[in-house]
């Protein structure tokens, strides 16, 4: 049977998550804590980890996963997508970068190793408003979240820093 970790922190999506991949045959071990991932003992094939978990980073459980299981397949799963982070990931030894909604279908698919990175699917001709998000969102993380250090780091006010973030969620 194929082992499987499953890191999310939305107790819902990981149950309803973690019942689509056992319907698959995989014998799913379901995490909503980086500390309760370390304290599992069992085997691992595969890893899907949600990148931002309450109060950590999903990254942190990407590099745990690969130190104590390098075969594990792991893929990161996103509702925040952003070159930064996607290529961080990787970095760590994710195999995948995916971003929300993704059906059970694209996350299997992924897994496998059936489809490409997401950012080289998506072609290398991003539009202008793609890029000046990514590149706020990797200032705001090099700034440890602070968007008064990251308003300053950009050259503008904190105020029009944080319109354009309301406009990227909207």
């Amino acid at each position: 049977m194929k082992e499987l970790l499953l890191v999310e922190d939305d107790e819902m999506f990981r149950e309803a998550l973690g019942r689509e991949f056992e319907d698959r045959g995989y014998r799913v071990h379901s995490f909503g804590l980086i500390k309760d991932l370390k304290a599992f003992t069992g085997q691992a094939d595969y890893a899907v980890v949600d990148l931002k978990l309450k109060g950590e980073s999903g990254l942190d459980a990407v590099s745990s996963i690969k130190d104590r299981y390098p075969h594990c397949v792991t893929i990161v799963l996103t509702g925040y997508g952003s070159i930064a982070t996607a290529v961080q990931a990787v970095k760590l030894g994710a195999a995948n970068y995916i971003s929300k909604p993704a059906s059970i279908d694209d996350i299997e698919r992924a897994l496998m190793g059936q489809v490409q990175l997401q950012n080289e699917i998506e072609g290398e001709h991003q539009n202008l408003y793609r890029h000046e998000r990514e590149y706020i969102e990797k200032v705001i993380q090099d700034h440890d979240g602070n968007i008064s250090l990251a308003a300053k780091a950009l050259g503008i006010h904190r105020q029009s820093l944080q319109r354009k973030l309301r406009k990227y969620i909207s």
